[in-house]
């Protein structure tokens, strides 16, 4: 299980939501000791641009000689493009190099506001990772050959609907993380699972009153891994006001 910890460097704070995507492929703590580094964000009409470039002195610290006794390069690419009403597709990259290992992370996603209630958001996510177990293991899963190398690809799907009226709210989303997917540059502290969340709710709303609203709600989650075994499942009901 890994750890998440807020950033608190200011260059990466700055226009950090330019590479935000739905799964959270670029998480800038990753990058543990940069020297050098570079980023371009902007917008030109309905098209935003995002790149960063790093190195990082971490990964090589503990080797005092031989070829990981280095630094790694990291290179992170978010483009996205506007469209009708709150609507939006996007691309992403991120590339970590160190010495003869690397990690490649493509995506797409997507935001479609279907009306003034329904929203749709989806991403497709795929990993290329080579790695070698003297330089160290940065994915979750990592199986190697006889000579220390290990190569391996993943794939990431994330789907949320969601509907908001005056008195109904639902929302049902859906993520599946492949054994084999790896993201050095983001935070997925969990692989190998399916998983399905559900939450539902009826409000009553007083025109007057100190009360903001109230009514019941219902949520579920369920998850299993790749080889179809239940790994979790609750179910919640409660009645809340405001």
């Amino acid at each position: 299980m890994r750890v998440f910890f807020p950033e608190k460097r200011p260059f990466f704070i700055e226009n950090a939501g330019f590479f935000a995507t739905p799964i959270d492929l670029f998480f800038s703590r990753q990058i543990a000791d940069p020297q050098f580094g570079s980023r371009l964000t902007g917008k030109l009409g309905k098209w935003t641009l995002g790149r960063t470039d790093h190195d990082d002195r971490q990964p090589g610290r503990g080797f005092t000689s031989g070829p990981y006794n280095t630094r790694a390069v990291d290179g992170v690419v978010r483009v996205a493009r506007e469209f009708g009403n709150q609507s939006y597709i996007g691309g992403f990259f991120s590339s970590r190099d160190f010495v003869d290992t690397s990690n490649r992370v493509a995506s797409i996603d997507a935001r479609l506001k279907l009306s003034k209630n329904w929203v749709v958001d989806v991403q497709g996510v795929h990993s290329w990772t080579r790695q070698n177990a003297q330089a160290g293991q940065n994915c979750l899963s990592f199986q190697q050959n006889a000579q220390g190398f290990g190569s391996q690809q993943g794939n990431a799907l994330w789907a949320d609907a969601s509907y908001s009226g005056r008195h109904f709210t639902f929302s049902t989303s859906y993520n599946d993380f492949s054994p084999n997917f790896c993201t050095q540059l983001g935070f997925v502290n969990r692989i190998d699972i399916r998983q399905n969340n559900a939450f539902g709710g009826y409000f009553w709303r007083p025109n007057k009153g100190k009360i903001i609203d109230f009514g019941p709600t219902f949520s579920e989650t369920v998850d299993w891994n790749h080889a179809g075994i239940l790994q979790d499942w609750s179910v919640d009901s409660v009645f809340r006001w405001t």
